[in-house]
């Protein structure tokens, strides 16, 4: 079997993570790694030593022959090289959001659509247990008609100063957004919101609230407050209300925990990790998926490119509500952009 060619353009934080994971996928070989800072290209670099370097994914798209691309740049510069991969004949994997522009997002699924190529985004959740375990039990009318979901996505504040280039609603509170979409079966239609900021430029802190078409209502409560002596990077609880019973889903989940002599920190383990060696849990399982669908040349059906293009929509309108400090309401989505 012939492995997929794949390149990863952006090379940060999470870059390292994914890169892991590729590096343990049998059908991929990654022959290009791209970054505009050279240091950072210095440090994938003995990850993937046969590799070539670029600094530029355009020309990186021209020069290599590739199969498939994945592409975790900052989220402004997310669309660029996407599109010019898929108009390129690739398949394209992104990190959440799609785009940081709804126009942008849905030029992408058009484009993917056209040509007929893969396009996936990392709405990772999908592939939790827990949250799939959820959108079983709703299915099945375990709690009834769901009335309201609460959504609760808050990170360390020592991460602020990497992801204060945008509202962190595009980086945590998009998460939810597609869990919405997802669980409900349902689309946002008005939306408003409120934000408080450290000062001068992006928001720090940002809630929200959602109406569906059918009547539910979602809470999105995002901040980038947590202090660095907290249990985990993370503090996150979600809780599914209908009107015959409830979910509640939290992170970290609790289920080990490390008492040293300053603080208790709680592993965030069913988010993933490493066993034996091997890296598992939900992005392990996503970027699997993604292979396979490359392999078998079909799109997804858990991560379809409008959804993604629906949670870009919604959070953009977050954004507008927050600013203009009124509601935002949302034309009918449909079922294309």
């Amino acid at each position: 079997m012939t492995a997929i060619r794949l390149a990863i353009v952006g090379l940060g934080r999470f870059a390292a993570v994914h890169a892991r994971v590729l590096a343990e996928l049998p059908d991929v070989r990654v022959v290009a790694i791209c970054d505009r800072s050279p240091e950072a290209i210095d440090a994938f670099a003995p990850l993937f030593p046969d590799a070539s370097r670029y600094t530029d994914p355009l020309r990186m798209i021209d020069a290599e022959r590739l199969d498939a691309i994945d592409v975790l740049t900052p989220e402004h510069l997310h669309a660029e090289p996407v599109k010019y991969a898929l108009e390129a004949g690739l398949h394209a994997f992104v990190e959440k959001p799609l785009a940081a522009d709804p126009a942008e997002a849905e030029l992408l699924v058009r484009t993917a659509e056209a040509r007929g190529r893969v396009l996936m985004t990392g709405h990772v959740l999908r592939f939790d247990a827990r949250y799939a375990e959820a959108k079983t039990r709703i299915a099945r009318g375990d709690a009834g008609t769901i009335r309201s979901i609460y959504a609760k996505r808050n990170n360390g504040k020592r991460f602020f100063p990497i992801y204060n280039r945008i509202s962190p609603v595009f980086i945590l509170g998009i998460h939810d957004i597609d869990l919405m979409h997802w669980l409900l079966e349902d689309d946002a239609v008005e939306v408003t919101a409120a934000r408080s900021s450290p000062g001068s430029g992006t928001e720090d802190l940002i809630w929200a609230m959602l109406k569906f078409s059918r009547g539910a209502i979602g809470i999105l409560e995002n901040n980038w407050l947590l202090p660095d002596g907290a249990a985990s990077f993370a503090d996150v609880r979600t809780e599914i209300t209908g009107d015959a019973g409830s979910l509640i889903v939290r992170d970290p989940e609790r289920g080990l925990a490390f008492v040293g002599g300053a603080s208790t920190e709680y592993a965030s383990l069913l988010g993933g990790g490493q066993v034996h060696g091997k890296t598992r849990g939900p992005l392990a399982d996503e970027l699997a998926h993604f292979v396979e669908c490359v392999r078998a040349g079909r799109p997804s059906d858990i991560l379809r490119p409008i959804d993604a293009w629906k949670a870009v929509r919604v959070a953009a309108a977050v954004r507008e509500s927050a600013a203009r400090g009124g509601p935002v309401r949302l034309e009918p989505a449909g079922g294309a952009p």
